[in-house]
């Protein structure tokens, strides 16, 4: 288990979320195999910036299916949307479920929608 991100108070505050600032988020061994294993693109590309797009997402948002923490970079370069979902344990733990693509038409809707917030960070 390590930590892979820590959740910010910019992300507490546009989420309404009831935990500390700088809350660790953990990934485990189970985790990146799951992602390995079902997402080896994103895998092979982004899990090296797992960490950034916890730390400085450009959207946020809360999943209405099972309450997860989104949190969304766009890499413009090659204009794709990469999304980490984040748990919150009952004891209050939070762990890196997945980290996968989120397409361009998902994302827009999302925005559209109000379930995804674009995190102003200044």
């Amino acid at each position: 288990m390590e930590i892979v991100g820590y959740i910010s108070q910019s992300v507490i505050n546009r989420l309404d979320l009831k935990i500390e600032p700088n809350t660790p988020v953990f990934i485990g061994e189970s985790n990146i195999e799951h992602i390995k294993n079902r997402h080896p693109y994103e895998y092979d590309k982004y899990y090296k910036d797992i960490g950034m797009i916890i730390n400085f997402p450009d959207y946020v948002g809360i999943n209405p299916k099972d309450g997860s923490i989104l949190f969304v970079k766009l890499y413009k370069i090659d204009d794709e949307y990469i999304r980490v979902a984040v748990k919150i344990t009952s004891e209050g733990k939070c762990f890196a479920k997945t980290l996968h693509l989120l397409s361009t038409c998902n994302a827009e809707r999302y925005l559209e929608k109000g379930t995804l917030k674009r995190l102003d960070t200044n």
